[in-house]
């Protein structure tokens, strides 16, 4: 892993001027506290001391690395660290008094000076490894939990997306095996009105193949798919089945999850015309307001028939697929009569992308 301090010119830049603040600090303290008379000395003094700690803090970085605190028992981390330690103030110590003896080889007072010093120059040299080494684990942990959290949010992604394709799958299968049903029952009373019904059974799954892999698509395409859906079941019922669409001119081209309307439709078809022996009538109404679309799905039902339940599939793969790809439960509303049943869709469009 690249050294923090290093990866980026941000990071670079505020490291090298935050141990200017500290040689600011530094030259403070020596003439005011440690009684340093020379301004010259004491700037020299402290820049090449807090120059050379900064380049030896850029090392640091790697016995930070390969101790890990998890995965080493603590007294293994403290030994380590206080080897590091000591060697980085031990070379720190030697480099700083090497250049400075050099320098300031003629000024007696200074070196007097110098020597005098080293007690509290190591301190401070083992607390700047503290705060190094602190706030390098602070930078390794942050960037843990920042790939933890992208990790989480893919796997999430992947897990909603196999949940969606999951709950998609299931729609073929349960709409073939009716249309199949039919087309089986067409065979022998009018083979023209089956043979037409596997045309359009054709067109449908070639549609239902093709927005196999697409999350979202366009009100417009979808009600396509559901005209394709109604002329399968207008061959087998006739004039039993009526269906009015109001349509918002401006709905068309909006967003809603893929397939998500042919259970809708198919709910109603089966609730409403194949318990009824008179003409069933079913509304397809679209609405459009800010940043939403919405989908009403009526139809007409004898209370008096007694309707088989079904798998259980249609509403409820609705409800589960607009509640994973919308994260909400408010958008599916049902309203219920005695003789009529109305399912309203919410799509918001401000997640939605386009088609």
């Amino acid at each position: 892993m690249l050294n923090p301090i290093l990866k980026t010119r941000s990071f670079t830049i505020t490291y090298a001027l935050s141990w200017l603040v500290i040689a600011l600090l530094s030259t403070v303290l020596s003439i005011f506290v440690y009684h340093q008379k020379s301004l010259l000395v004491s700037v020299t003094d402290s820049l090449i001391f807090n120059a050379l700690y900064a380049t030896i803090g850029i090392g640091i970085w790697y016995p930070v690395y390969y101790t890990d605190l998890e995965k080493n028992k603590i007294t293994n981390f403290i030994t380590n660290h206080l080897a590091s330690s000591s060697l980085a103030v031990g070379l720190w110590m030697w480099l700083g008094y090497l250049v400075l003896s050099v320098l300031f080889k003629e000024n007696v007072e200074y070196l007097r000076w110098l020597h005098k010093t080293i007690p509290w120059r190591v301190g401070i040299g083992f607390m700047f490894y503290v705060l190094l080494i602190s706030n390098y684990y602070l930078m390794i942990y942050y960037q843990n939990f920042k790939d933890k959290v992208l990790r989480e949010s893919e796997l999430k992604a992947l897990v909603k997306e196999s949940e969606l394709s999951s709950l998609k799958s299931q729609i073929n299968p349960h709409f073939l095996f009716n249309s199949l049903n039919s087309i089986s029952s067409l065979t022998l009373i009018s083979p023209e009105r089956a043979q037409e019904m596997v045309i359009n059974l054709s067109d449908f799954l070639r549609y239902s193949l093709s927005n196999k892999k697409e999350t979202l698509t366009s009100f417009e395409n979808e009600l396509k798919n559901i005209d394709r859906y109604l002329k399968i079941e207008k061959i087998r019922f006739g004039k039993r089945l009526n269906v009015e669409q109001k349509i918002d001119p401006g709905s068309g081209k909006l967003s809603l999850p893929a397939l998500i309307l042919q259970p809708v439709i198919e709910n109603a078809v089966k609730y409403g015309v194949y318990e009824s022996t008179g003409q069933s009538n079913i509304l397809i109404e679209s609405n459009v307001y800010e940043n939403l679309l919405e989908v009403k799905v009526g139809n007409e039902y004898d209370r008096d028939f007694l309707v088989k339940k079904g798998a259980g599939i249609g509403l409820k793969n609705v409800m589960s697929r607009l509640r994973i790809q919308y994260n909400r439960d408010d958008l599916v509303k049902i309203f219920k009569t005695d003789n009529t049943f109305e399912i309203s869709l919410r799509f918001p469009q401000e997640l939605a992308t386009n088609p």
